[in-house]
């Protein structure tokens, strides 16, 4: 299981979790009583894990990165709030339906949500990284625009990968190459952890989106092949047992 694998760095984990749960109760109330906040453990996991050990590679301490981490997650959160509004506008109240599953509610959590880690940003004196996370933001609603304009259509074509990698693999991308360099990683292996964060985010929401896993094999063999390149380190083999695993190349007893 993926908390196997992740076992050294839980500490770092349950730091994130706890961080961020700290902030999910309003005056108003639980933020997941008004909008879907429901996560698999390998989705509430897997993009801090990233950071972590992005920076761990170069020995950044665990403090700041888990304040990254937390800020990744932020942003996978808000996000998947978005897409997971209405297309129909109703009022929770006026049909007496859970505020869930309404438009409003869930447009302000959303809303909230990228707030935090803007907050977060600014509280850990890590301001230098709004634009590059701005723009992974940017690609993240790009890529939902145009799957929804997609609309179901073949699963095969080019724009469909275009909006997976947007939606899903950009963030994976951001969160190696940042984490590594807050640690001072050298520009060739930011490089590196960039090409491998967004091959593995592809293979992540290949599959995610229900795709046979023989389309994402590509995708697999350039995560490992720029993973190999990296110093060999055991926050390196831990990134390629959660490669192999999320991919599944290893048995899991998991739900993305």
């Amino acid at each position: 299981m993926l908390a196997d694998i992740l076992e050294p760095i839980e500490e770092e984990l349950r730091y994130v979790s706890d961080l961020i749960d700290g902030h999910l109760t309003i005056k108003a109330g639980y933020l997941g009583d008004f909008a879907h906040l429901e996560f698999s453990y390998t989705d509430k996991t897997v993009r801090p894990a990233l950071v972590i050990l992005s920076s761990r590679i170069y020995g950044l301490a665990w403090q700041k990165t888990a304040l990254l981490a937390s800020v990744f997650q932020f942003i996978h959160m808000a996000s998947k709030v978005h897409q997971g509004i209405s297309e129909i506008d109703s009022n929770f109240a006026r049909v007496r339906k859970d505020p869930r599953n309404a438009s409003q509610f869930p447009v302000l959590v959303g809303d909230y949500l990228y707030g935090k880690f803007f907050t977060l940003l600014c509280d850990a004196g890590m301001t230098g990284l709004l634009q590059p996370l701005a723009e992974i933001i940017c690609q993240i609603h790009e890529g939902s625009i145009l799957k929804k304009k997609l609309d179901g259509k073949s699963q095969n074509s080019h724009e469909f990968y275009e909006a997976v990698r947007k939606e899903t693999a950009e963030l994976f991308a951001g969160c190696c190459t940042l984490g590594a360099r807050m640690a001072g990683a050298p520009d060739k292996d930011q490089d590196l952890l960039k090409q491998f964060g967004r091959s593995l985010g592809m293979v992540y929401g290949l599959l995610e989106q229900g795709i046979p896993v023989k389309y994402a094999a590509a995708y697999l063999e350039k995560a490992l092949s720029s993973l190999a390149s990296l110093p060999d380190t055991p926050e390196r083999k831990l990134m390629e047992k959660m490669t192999d695993l999320l991919s599944g190349r290893l048995p899991r007893r998991m739900v993305i």
